[in-house]
């Protein structure tokens, strides 16, 4: 950039950024250090109906107003201090509000993962530039898998409820409170016909928030129905309806509802509906899921009715429950390929960024020890951020590199005794973590992987070394004690993190053993809110946000990861000054 003529090199960053500003697949902005606007790429235009001719010199946060309101300011002004952020479409939704290409409600704007990082010239900071993606594809596809299997979980479960429910009208309360807390309605009515008399009569209700609700439960349905239809009836947007019949669901606040009618073997055994007053329409996936809901009861009701249809109403029923099992199994086998997937995605990245971030570090040390004298001050303190920066990148590569092999490794469990592996740790450590380090013995055997239980220690003692008040010697206590299977503190079972299956014990002994061992390790440090307990063993979540101490947020998840490889579990008892007792769960040998 500082030559006068232009190199072989030169004239490729030209192309580059040619094909960055015309054929990119994602937005690149470039702004100033005051956020005016640099450059705007075709992207930009397309996506944001906005020319750069018209947005040339413009502060950012001036188009768009929000990116303040959203407390995301913040990240420009630390690009600007040389660091660089990576926002999700998970914690985020989007960086800038503009369009979706989906013209559905729920994905009304694009969801973008976008990063924020220094612009350097000559050296130093001149500004910002910011990278957008659109991943609401992606989220819409990953969004519709996660409803499809919960709906046909939904489905199981209504199954398996009415299978065993030896009197159906009294356990469908439970039922369909769950089923219309699933699809978000706000009300139930079920209406059941006397075997005898053929009366249509209410016979359960369930919800019926709004103020009027005589006039919902009175609501003559069966008069909206068409006579021996069978079929199912939706009723959207009914506070918009003139006809009189609606007068009474209009009064009651009633926005939208379905009607199932109940039809088993050509008997009419009653009616289902369902209503929201939130929403005005109900969508076709959520009215044949109904149907189907509606099918169950029917078969079940039937089943109660007539004994001589028990064998084949249960015969359906179980080929129902076959059937949604498949479905079941099938998309659960999708997610744990898509999973592999991403596991196999992570550690080939992370592998592959090793080599530019030792090249980075390289340049700087070179800088730093052979050009001190011929840098400025300032020049010196942006190259020393430039190093710390790519030192904490290797760290987090090198997080992400152990986590990926902990979750890919064969993992063979045999008999094991923990007291030589925690020397094999100590080997490694400074004196100073062996003199805080007491070790209450003995230390009970158990069956685990030695490379895997040698990282869940190695991580603990590592972090009770760690996280201590400043000028406040670390003290590290480890013991052991035995545990039966039923202990209210065990999980019941093991945290899942990937399609992996957990690793099996080489021989049967260990699968029917009734005792555990589990090992603590103590300290005295800082402690751990309890509000942060459950995701501290998440990736990338950390319990301390002080940058007094450093941290990937991966030591804790790669101790769950491995325990759940080695069918065990683990866990904190810890509160904000009073230390921490982080403990693991393993077959006692």
């Amino acid at each position: 950039m500082g030559t006068a003529h232009q190199t072989p090199e030169s004239q490729g960053e030209g192309a580059l950024l040619s094909w960055i500003q015309q054929f990119a697949p994602y937005g690149v902005i470039t702004l100033d250090r005051s956020f005016g606007i640099k450059s705007w790429n075709h992207w930009m235009e397309i996506h944001s109906s906005k020319r750069f001719q018209d947005v040339r010199g413009k502060d950012l946060f001036d188009l768009f107003r929000d990116l303040r309101q959203r407390r995301l300011a913040s990240y420009f002004e630390r690009a600007l201090e040389g660091e660089a952020s990576v926002l999700s479409s998970s914690l985020h939704q989007y960086l800038l509000p503009l369009p979706s290409p989906f013209p559905e409600p729920d994905f009304a704007l694009m969801l973008q993962t976008a990063r924020i990082a220094p612009l350097f010239s000559g050296g130093s900071v001149c500004g910002v530039v910011v990278v957008i993606e659109d991943v609401t594809q992606r989220e819409r596809q990953a969004e519709e898998l996660r409803r499809q299997h919960r709906r046909d979980e939904i489905l199981s479960w209504a199954l398996a409820h009415l299978l065993k429910a030896e009197q159906p009208r009294k356990s469908v309360r439970q039922l369909f409170f769950k089923v219309a807390e699933h699809l978000d309605f706000d009300s139930f009515l079920l209406y059941l016909r006397d075997v005898e008399t053929g009366i249509l009569s209410l016979f359960a209700t369930g919800g019926l928030p709004t103020p009027s609700t005589q006039d919902f439960s009175n609501c003559r349905f069966s008069s909206l129905l068409v006579p021996q239809s069978h079929t199912i009836l939706v009723l959207n947007s009914v506070q918009q309806r003139r006809e009189p019949e609606y007068s009474a669901l209009k009064h009651a606040g009633v926005s939208a509802a379905v009607v199932i009618p109940l039809v088993a073997n050509e008997r009419d055994l009653g009616l289902l509906c369902f209503a929201t007053s939130s929403r005005s329409s109900i969508s076709p996936g959520e009215s044949d899921l109904l149907t189907t809901i509606g099918q169950y009861l029917a078969t079940a009701l039937d089943r109660e009715n007539t004994s001589l249809q028990l064998y084949k109403a249960k015969e359906e029923l179980s080929d129902h429950a076959r059937l949604l099992e498949k479905r079941v199994q099938e998309r659960t086998a999708q997610l744990r390929e898509s999973v592999a997937e991403l596991e196999t995605f992570t550690y080939t990245l992370a592998h592959d960024l090793k080599a530019p971030i030792r090249g980075i570090t390289g340049y700087c040390d070179i800088l730093l020890h052979e050009f001190h004298d011929d840098l400025s001050p300032r020049s010196l303190l942006i190259l020393n951020k430039v190093a710390r920066t790519s030192e904490r990148m290797d760290v987090l590569v090198k997080d992400l590199l152990a986590f990926s092999k902990v979750s890919q490794q064969s993992v063979v469990l045999t008999r094991l005794e923990i007291e030589p592996i925690i020397e094999d740790i100590l080997a490694l450590r400074a004196p100073e973590v062996r003199q805080a380090l007491t070790v209450v013995k003995p230390l009970h055997r158990v069956f685990a992987h030695k490379e895997l239980l040698q990282q869940v220690l190695s991580n603990l003692i590592d972090n009770a070394w760690k996280f201590v008040n400043p000028k406040t010697s670390p003290k590290i206590t480890i013991r052991s004690e035995i545990v039966v299977h039923s202990s209210p503190t065990m999980r019941s079972r093991p945290l899942v993190f990937s399609a992996n299956d957990m690793a099996e014990p080489d021989n049967n002994a260990v699968a029917a053993a009734s005792q555990h061992v589990r090992l603590w390790v103590i300290d005295e440090g800082i402690g751990i809110p309890h509000e942060v307990h459950h995701k501290i063993f998440r990736i990338f979540e950390r319990g301390v946000t002080s940058l007094a101490y450093e941290g990937t947020g991966m030591g804790l998840a790669i101790v769950a990861r491995a325990m759940q490889r080695m069918a065990g579990s683990c866990g904190v008892e810890s509160a904000p000054g009073t230390g921490s007792r982080f403990w693991i769960m393993l077959p006692v040998a």
